[in-house]
């Protein structure tokens, strides 16, 4: 009797329970065998593949091979005489292995040039490592501080799903940059090393986005102001220390020296053997200092980041206009990144400006299509999928992204250009692929490829035209977070 009363109350317990919000398909959704593929279909799909001996040879060279390598236009890549009337001296080809971490390597490169001038150094590579770790808490804080800003919303909401789909990712941008190198300043590669883990992120990151949706449960479930703090805390307290285990504790002071190599400018009475030897280079070691990294962003790094805008190529949106993209940032309390749309041609009408005037430019792309990985091309017609194929895979830059089929993915520095009758033909690329691949690790770039290719650049103020800059003071087009030019 007992048994049976249990039974009947958890009956009525649950009948008195609202029912979970469902999702309602509208009927165009739902099963139909109005757009079944009936057999007319398919017997019209047979006939329109007509099997020839050319079809044939192309399925046999496709059953054996690579895509790729079927389509690489032989005469594109002898075209391409890797020649350049104008560049400018960086460092080594850097190296981001299997990491997400193009962003920070295209910025921190974009900033070595300068201070290898100013200060004689043959090679000089930044520490992406010290960068990544205060990266990642930045961004973990970040995606926690949105949780507690979304507990009110369904977990399956869609800010929510995008947020515990991606709550610590690698990838970023310009303004990722900024913000870590402002507020954490930099230090030297040889202080702060890439780790395996800092180099090849996709376990780390998986054990992060654990712990990360943990610590965003339990801030949802948090009851109170003080509970959701401590939930918070103890979420970053565990990514500390996965960051400290995997990449290394980031040092708060460090001893550094270098070598710089300059020309001695005495001895200019000497003669002979005595003339020429005052003019070989002299190395100088100079003394072991020690710094904060704070210490030695603002002693040793050249132009101030502040002076950089961000410029866009987005088809489909208002021209001259300032947009933002929400949630683009790592850090809770950085700004979105935010930049001025503009034509390509404008592009790479202030990019030339700097190359010319020696300073690189940080830019991002689609990477992902028409280049020749063995001799470091992108040039459009490179790879001939059409082709082979038979089939027109060309869509317009503004369908790309509209229809996600393309978006900027992949940042580097522009370190040459190869100008022909006053126009910019070709671009010569830094890349940080190391150097296997390309030329010894460098790339070009043609013009037809960065306007079909080329997303966003970064510019120093001085090369940019008035109206730019007038531009640039516009209330922003805000853009949501799941934007695909962003996403």
């Amino acid at each position: 009797m007992k048994a049976l009363k249990s039974v009947v109350a958890t009956f009525i317990l649950f009948a008195a329970m609202p029912l979970a919000a469902q999702y309602v398909p509208t009927p165009a959704e739902e099963p139909s065998p109005d757009g079944a593929l009936t057999p007319e279909i398919l017997e019209s799909l047979r006939q329109s593949v007509v099997i020839t001996p050319q079809f044939k040879a192309v399925q046999n060279a496709l059953a054996e091979n690579e895509i790729n390598s079927l389509v690489t236009d032989h005469r594109k890549t002898i075209s391409d005489d890797t020649l350049f009337t104008k560049e400018i001296k960086t460092g080594k080809i850097t190296n981001q292995t299997q990491s997400g971490r193009c962003w920070l390597f295209g910025g921190l490169n974009a900033i070595r040039p300068d201070v290898m001038k100013k200060y004689g150094i043959d090679n000089f590579e930044l520490s992406q490592a010290y960068s990544q770790f205060w990266d990642k808490l930045e961004r973990a804080n970040r995606s926690l501080e949105l949780a507690i800003a979304l507990k009110g919303e369904p977990s399956d909401s869609r800010k929510n799903m995008l947020l515990l789909q991606k709550p610590i990712e690698d990838g970023g941008d310009w303004n990722f940059v900024k913000f870590l190198v402002n507020r954490y300043g930099v230090v030297p590669k040889s202080v702060m090393p890439d780790t395996q883990q800092a180099g090849y992120t996709g376990q780390m990151n998986n054990l992060l986005s654990t712990v990360m949706r943990k610590g965003i449960k339990a801030v949802r479930e948090a009851e109170s102001t003080q509970a959701v703090k401590a939930a918070k805390l103890a979420a970053l307290r565990d990514v500390y220390r996965v960051l400290v285990l995997c990449l290394g504790e980031p040092p708060t002071t460090f001893q550094w020296r270098y070598e710089n190599k300059k020309k001695d400018a005495g001895g200019t009475k000497a003669k002979g053997k005595e003339m020429e030897a005052s003019k070989k280079e002299e190395s100088n070691i100079t003394p072991l200092r020690t710094f904060t990294p704070q210490e030695f962003y603002r002693d040793f790094m050249g132009a101030p980041l502040d002076n950089y805008m961000s410029f866009i190529n987005y088809p489909g949106k208002p021209e001259n206009a300032v947009i933002r993209f929400s949630w683009n940032r790592d850090s809770s309390d950085g700004p979105d990144m935010q930049a001025v749309n503009i034509s390509t041609e404008q592009m790479q009408k202030i990019a030339l400006k700097s190359i010319m005037d020696d300073q690189v430019v940080w830019f991002c792309c689609n990477s992902s299509v028409q280049r020749n990985t063995k001799t470091g091309l992108w040039d459009m017609g490179v790879q001939d999928y059409s082709g082979l194929f038979g089939i027109d895979f060309t869509m317009s830059k503004e369908d790309q992204l509209r229809y996600y089929d393309g978006a900027p993915n992949h940042c580097m520095v522009l370190t040459g250009v190869d100008v022909q009758n006053g126009v910019p033909v070709k671009w010569k690329v830094e890349n940080s692929w190391g150097d296997k691949r390309g030329r010894d690790g460098w790339w070009t770039i043609t013009g037809s490829w960065f306007d079909a290719n080329v997303y966003e650049i970064l510019i120093d103020k001085k090369y940019c035209p008035p109206e730019l800059l007038k531009a640039a003071e516009q209330e922003p087009i805000v853009m949501p977070p799941w934007d695909p030019f962003s996403n």
